[in-house]
């Protein structure tokens, strides 16, 4: 998720606030780390958080229908990303390596793009205003009632106390 790319269509509000997210101090390691050490779909998770700044409590079916609505794309992404870490390694030895690192790289961002919009249409019927740049006065409370059930979902309990490093990062000034 390391930067915006491709013009902004209507729906495009998950996607832009999963960028301005990543970019948060903090935020990229800790999403590298669930992604890796947990096997969680950050894609999923910036879903969760965007719900929850849009004041959204989610209930079992939008999770389900959220997962159901990633798995697919969420598949390519993973293959993007292990071909794109092997190209990666390739490049120290051979830098001609370099220019299919940076297409795998983009072509992988393109598709965690894709996901993000699957995502962001699957729950569409939640959200009042997708654009509407505004973050509820409950956002934290409710992505730490979301992301748990998410990581119960996927078996990846273990990464809450990350998790929940993540709510206080996207939200800083939100009093604990």
């Amino acid at each position: 998720m390391p930067g915006s790319s491709p013009t902004a269509s209507p729906r495009d509000a998950l996607w832009r606030f999963a960028v301005r997210t990543y970019a948060l101090p903090g935020v990229a390691p800790l999403c590298l780390r669930l992604q890796d050490e947990h096997g969680v779909d950050v894609d999923v998770v910036l879903g969760l958080l965007w719900l929850a700044e849009r004041g959204v409590e989610l209930d079992e079916a939008s999770l389900t229908a959220m997962l159901d609505a990633a798995a697919p794309v969420h598949a390519r992404v993973e293959q993007l990303r292990v071909l794109r870490r092997a190209v990666s390694s390739d490049r120290e030895h051979d830098p001609r390596w370099q220019s299919t690192y940076e297409h795998l790289k983009a072509a992988e961002l393109a598709a965690e793009r894709v996901e993000l919009s699957r995502i962001e249409a699957a729950v569409a019927p939640l959200v009042v205003d997708p654009a509407a740049p505004r973050a509820h006065d409950r956002a934290p409370e409710l992505a730490g009632l979301a992301l748990p059930r998410y990581a119960e979902h996927v078996n990846a309990r273990e990464s809450e106390p990350l998790l929940r490093e993540l709510v206080v990062r996207t939200w800083p000034d939100a009093r604990a």
